[in-house]
């Protein structure tokens, strides 16, 4: 058992990156940390000045909509300007805007700071592949990018666990230290200031990177493939149904179940551990069922677990099952990713491949911003229960349009170098 692991580790620390990987990677764990507490806690220190969950459906959802006009000018900026400027100056303005979201707290300012953050902030989704794959050389790839995302889940989960707790540490802070204890507002109101001082640090190795400048020439993204005009109706579903629950689920846990903010914390940062080890057994299940027979089996879980949530009712110990269920809900629903956009690559041509990546991304982010603001609405006039089940049937709905992408690659098992890999750890 210990061979075979020491075997796996040595064959991936031989593709480990060299050089300037290590600036943007640094740079990636300061990002995701500063923005991990950043989201977990805004909604919540909204709720401190009246917003409701309609409210805050409605803010996610210009957020969501402002990725949408941002995703293909941040694209052509990136061409014509170069990465290190595209993401320094998406950074340095996702990083002002949030500050100003913490100061300016009437609605319709609300409303439009975050529709230029989601404008701003999409700038690092798109440059994050160009940019590793210009900071590494191809048989290096592969463990960047898995490293890139697993500490990004890592991270999240400190995040989250300090967000959880820095509020509460700070509102017990010394009377001689300050004119007064902080109350709750303050309290989030510093964490909130913290957690974009650690993102406006990420800026620091980047601006010591050198990656690729300008391109002679910008192209934009095609609808050119018979499979890509199936697939996309399928993944606007999904993307409605990922997009509905997550940004309500911190409120949902505090303002409907009672839980307190520290407990919050460690379910918050439960669900990034368990999201973890379910990306690294993802390869296996996909490889044992195949990619569309895995894709439906984890979005038809996803629905189990939205339909346990929904039927959790506050109460004395009513909230403890969904300190379970959560982070199982979430790892089914960050498992799925892997097979999806695995099934979307192999379907596509490989001249076709960055179009059909820009189409996805349009799509998921337009959906989503429906979906944030229809749950909203839904949570303020219907509750908690009844939207949950809405959103359960359309992950169920999801699996049938799905189920219409099975081909002769679709179907077949997954194989992959990466699977091979983890496969040797279970040997």
């Amino acid at each position: 058992m210990i061979r075979p692991s020491l075997q796996y580790f040595r064959r991936l620390s031989a593709k480990a990156p060299r050089g300037p990987f290590w600036l943007f990677f640094i740079a990636s764990l300061f990002f995701s940390f500063g923005f991990s507490i950043f989201f977990f806690l805004f909604n919540l220190y909204l709720l401190g000045f009246n917003f409701t969950e309609r409210s805050l459906g409605l803010i996610s959802g210009f957020m969501a909509f402002g990725s949408i006009l941002g995703t293909i000018p941040v694209g052509i900026c990136a061409e014509r300007f170069g990465l290190r400027l595209t993401l320094v100056s998406g950074l340095l303005c996702t990083v002002l805007f949030s500050v100003l979201r913490i100061c300016f707290l009437a609605q319709p300012a609300q409303l439009a700071l975050a529709m230029l953050t989601g404008m701003t902030l999409c700038s690092w989704a798109v440059c994050l592949s160009p940019a590793i794959a210009s900071l590494t050389r191809e048989p290096e790839r592969p463990f960047a990018f898995s490293l890139m995302f697993s500490s990004g889940i890592g991270v999240a989960a400190l995040g989250a666990l300090v967000a959880g707790q820095l509020p509460g540490w700070l509102r017990h802070v010394p009377q001689s230290f300050t004119a007064g204890p902080f109350t709750a507002g303050e309290a989030n109101r510093l964490t909130l200031e913290f957690a974009c001082g650690a993102a406006a640090f990420s800026i620091v190795p980047l601006l010591r990177l050198t990656l690729p400048g300008a391109a002679p020439r910008v192209r934009l993204p095609r609808l050119s493939n018979p499979f890509l005009r199936r697939f996309l109706p399928a993944m606007a579903l999904w993307a409605m149904v990922t997009g509905s629950f997550p940004p309500f689920a911190n409120v949902y846990f505090v303002c409907h179940l009672g839980l307190s903010l520290q407990k919050m914390g460690f379910v918050f940062s439960l669900a990034q551990l368990v999201q973890f080890l379910a990306v690294l057994g993802a390869p296996l299940l996909f490889r044992r069922t195949g990619l569309v027979k895995g894709v439906i089996l984890t979005q038809l879980a996803t629905a189990a677990a939205l339909a346990s949530l929904a039927l959790i009712h506050p109460g004395p110990h009513g909230g403890t099952p969904a300190v379970w269920v959560y982070p199982v809900y979430m790892a089914i629903q960050f498992m799925n990713e892997p097979g999806i956009y695995s099934l979307l690559m192999d379907q596509i041509p490989p001249s076709e491949r960055s179009g059909a990546s820009a189409s996805t991304f349009f799509v998921s982010y337009a959906c989503q911003a429906i979906a944030s603001a229809a749950m909203g609405a839904g949570i303020f006039r219907f509750g908690y229960s009844a939207a949950l089940l809405a959103v359960a049937g359309l992950a169920v709905a999801a699996t049938l349009l799905f189920g219409r992408l099975s081909g002769p690659h679709a179907s077949a098992p997954a194989s992959s170098d990466y699977v091979e890999d983890l496969t040797a750890i279970r040997m």
